[in-house]
């Protein structure tokens, strides 16, 4: 026995409803109208608003020249098997970026954020999600840094070394 729902039941096909385009649409929006996809929506798009008006506000701080890096490699989306675990056993993401000689190496697991600037130099790294900066660490001689926190949206990484600044693009961690 099928339980009772609140929803109304879907219209009946008819050749009168084929044709209509108001119809078609109608049932398609209910088709992938979806409460948490909503929400999330919503919440990238007040996020690229504080971002955007965050950037108003550092129009100074943006005259600097960045470099923005590429992403070369996502661990997430190569060919082959993963082999690579994080300390909880769960398989960790590797991401590695690159721009005119230099570059920046990732892993992220649940422990955090290990990396390396490439080429191996002292540096400033900041983890920064559209609204602020979430973490910042300072990297040990050979460029190697950990952010002790488990990113979550979308993300970038800014590195300053003496050489100048790089930043990756954004990206959902």
């Amino acid at each position: 026995m099928p339980w009772p729902s609140d929803e109304p039941p879907a219209p009946a096909w008819s050749p009168e409803t084929w044709q209509d385009d108001d119809a078609l649409a109608a049932d398609l929006a209910a088709a992938v109208a979806d409460d948490d996809l909503r929400r999330r929506v919503e919440r990238a798009a007040s996020s690229a608003f504080h971002a955007h008006r965050g950037m108003l506000a550092l129009r100074d701080e943006l005259a600097v020249d960045l470099l923005l890096l590429e992403l070369v490699h996502d661990s997430s989306t190569a060919d082959g098997p993963v082999a690579v675990r994080d300390r909880s056993g769960q398989p960790s993401r590797t991401l590695v970026f690159e721009g005119d000689g230099v570059g920046v190496e990732v892993e992220v697991g649940d422990s955090g954020v290990e990396g390396q600037l490439i080429p191996a130099r002292r540096g400033h790294v900041v983890l920064r999600t559209p609204d602020r900066d979430v973490a910042e660490v300072t990297t040990d001689e050979v460029g190697y840094f950990r952010l002790g926190i488990t990113p979550e949206g979308p993300v970038r990484l800014v590195c300053e070394t003496p050489d100048g600044t790089c930043v990756t693009p954004w990206l959902p961690w």
